[in-house]
């Protein structure tokens, strides 16, 4: 089987990663950010019309680093024993790095990520269906719905952007989860 996999707040602690650059770039505080649940997903107005311009100052320098979640390596490598494939699907482009398989791929190294393919596309659907993914796991209810409308299924995984959302998709709190659900169906 082949199981396509987000990084950003699905595998790696993005956001929360990225609350100190934020604070600075966008001169709030960091206790505002996570007073209010700021992710991806609901950044203020005033972040949005500048986001582009955050992540260009600083997305090449700091993603590489991005602490990934404890257990992701332990647990996709123990799906890979299983016999799946790995395919990172992640919305990265030159918009908004100068590389973004470079910048990419010292990430999933630096955090001993073991995987078959990487893809960097805004439209993780059509990635899916190009690559014939069987399951897709990302941390974005819209993401989600829009690969399960191809007919594949998907795992929501909770984060802060989605955690307070109510949603049909099948939804996990961890990775020990996921490897669970994927050694017992598939």
């Amino acid at each position: 089987m082949k199981i396509g996999i987000d990084i950003d707040d699905t595998m790696a602690e993005t956001f929360d990663y990225l609350m100190p650059y934020i604070a600075e770039f966008f001169k709030v505080d960091i206790k505002y950010l996570k007073d209010n649940n700021i992710s991806y997903c609901n950044l203020p107005e005033e972040m949005k019309e500048r986001e582009l311009e955050f992540a260009q100052k600083y997305y090449d320098k700091v993603i590489p680093n991005t602490p990934f979640k404890t257990e992701v390596a332990e647990y996709i490598d123990k799906i890979k024993e299983l016999g799946h494939k790995i395919v990172i699907i992640t919305a990265r482009d030159k918009t908004l790095y100068t590389d973004e398989y470079k910048t990419t791929i010292e990430e999933l190294k630096n955090n001993n990520i073991h995987y078959d393919k990487l893809i960097c596309d805004f439209d993780k659907a059509n990635a899916c269906k190009n690559e014939k993914i069987d399951l897709f796991i990302d941390d974005s209810i819209t993401n989600c719905n829009k690969v399960n409308k191809l007919g594949i299924e998907t795992i929501l995984f909770t984060s802060k952007s989605n955690i307070n959302n109510k949603t049909n998709l099948d939804r996990v709190d961890s990775w020990k989860d996921i490897y669970e659900k994927v050694k017992e169906r598939y």
